[in-house]
């Protein structure tokens, strides 16, 4: 979570609005994402569970929001190809970037979703933050239903 405050600037009697994006720190140094998130629990999202067709472009994914896997769910998102038809949808989406190492650090990189033998069909980008002990995830909705986002 980042604070944003907006400045107006004139030159020559025009006015410009500009943003100021201030990034917000908890009590403990890590960044707000860390303690303010939605907790996902769902097994079905497990890279090992098999079949179905559920999709991360609707509900409490239909915007782009931090996310905690805990529980059945695992927790994190795969880090290597799982095979389509896995984690209860067809194109199975997995974190193809590197996972950042230091608490309070955030990386960026892409998602892959495996689809139609291709393990890299589509891909959107995403962030990860390490908040010493466990990743909370900047997930945006998938690019379309049967592509979700797979935990171990």
């Amino acid at each position: 979570m980042k604070f944003t405050r907006f400045l107006l600037i004139s030159f020559n009697s025009i006015f410009i609005a500009t943003s100021v994006t201030t990034p917000c720190t908890t009590a403990n140094g890590l960044p707000c994402q860390c303690s303010s998130y939605t907790l996902i629990t769902d097994g079905t999202r497990n890279a090992n569970y098999t079949g179905g067709t559920e999709c991360d472009n609707t509900g409490s994914f239909a915007s782009a929001a931090w996310y905690r896997f805990s529980g059945a769910a695992g927790t994190m998102l795969a880090s290597s190809v799982v095979p389509s038809y896995q984690c209860d949808t067809q194109a199975t989406g997995w974190y193809s970037g590197v996972y950042p190492s230091e608490a309070g650090n955030t990386t960026s990189g892409p998602v892959c979703y495996n689809w139609a033998g291709n393990n890299c069909w589509y891909s959107n980008s995403i962030s990860v933050t390490n908040c010493n002990g466990y990743y909370v995830f900047y997930l945006p909705p998938t690019p379309s239903c049967s592509y979700r986002y797979c935990t171990i």
